[in-house]
């Protein structure tokens, strides 16, 4: 009875600290109008990573990537939603980072490593792509390979025993080439909500259904010898495609671009 009573109080407690790393992350960066001190904060809390020897440094490093792109992309949305007052975007941003902390980072299933993976594709993308405007592209495309790298080793680490290295970085390339691309044709489309109104570039989006496709193909091909089943591949291809048809076709006119 002791231990479990110890348990729940370290479990109560690690989810506390983890409810206030998103709350004080982001309301740094709204008092502040700054993004550097929430950043900040992320990376400390993240300090497990380097209290090892320094040979496991860039092997933590990589396996927390996810983490640091979600954490650090959320705080740079928050901040990119205005500092003048408190607003939607801050307490949506906010709230989601509290649900990833506490419930969607903490899951190792299937199902739930591809929903982190890509939430990071999806928000990572988000704030490089809005901040693309005020960056070298080159940094732009650097952050793209980055995190479409970090994102889809995520998914291909898990499970059975295989050399992912190689897929990683097509991904990584593929997600930079998209960004590449789309920095010079960027779509936005605007979204209000309780009368504040934030940009949700195209981007980010078609990223994440790019990655969704790919991670299919990669694992039907793992478990049928090198070989894609196309049972495995039609829907998520035929949905994703529809999709991207829809948003480019339909809602890329002229007036949303930046």
């Amino acid at each position: 009875m002791l231990r479990k009573g110890r348990n729940a109080l370290s479990t109560l407690t690690h989810i506390i600290l983890n409810i206030l790393l998103a709350v004080v992350s982001t309301a740094l960066t709204v008092v502040s109008g700054n993004w550097v001190f929430g950043v900040l904060l992320v990376i400390l809390s993240k300090w497990r990573v380097v209290a090892v020897r320094p040979r496991y440094w860039w092997l933590n490093i990589k396996a927390n990537l996810v983490d640091f792109v979600v954490g650090i992309s959320l705080v740079l949305l928050v901040y990119l939603s205005g500092s003048d007052s408190l607003n939607a975007w801050h307490v949506i941003f906010t709230a989601f980072y509290i649900i990833w902390l506490v419930i969607i980072k903490p899951q190792s299933s299937t199902i739930m490593t591809e929903i982190q993976a890509l939430s990071a594709i999806f928000l990572g993308n988000f704030a490089v792509t809005m901040l693309a405007a005020n960056v070298d592209p080159l940094i732009s495309v650097g952050c793209a390979l980055i995190i479409g790298y970090g994102a889809c080793r995520h998914v291909l680490v898990q499970g059975e025993d295989h050399d992912f290295m190689l897929a990683t970085f097509i991904f990584g390339l593929l997600n930079a080439e998209l960004a590449w691309v789309l920095y010079h044709w960027s779509i936005i489309y605007k979204v209000t909500i309780l009368g504040a109104t934030f940009a949700i570039p195209q981007q980010p989006i078609l990223s994440a259904l790019m990655f969704f496709v790919f991670a299919r193909g990669y694992k039907s091909a793992i478990r049928h010898d090198g070989k894609i089943r196309s049972s495995d591949l039609t829907m998520p291809a035929i949905f994703s495609a529809l999709v991207m048809i829809v948003m480019i076709f339909f809602y890329s006119e002229a007036n949303f671009n930046i």
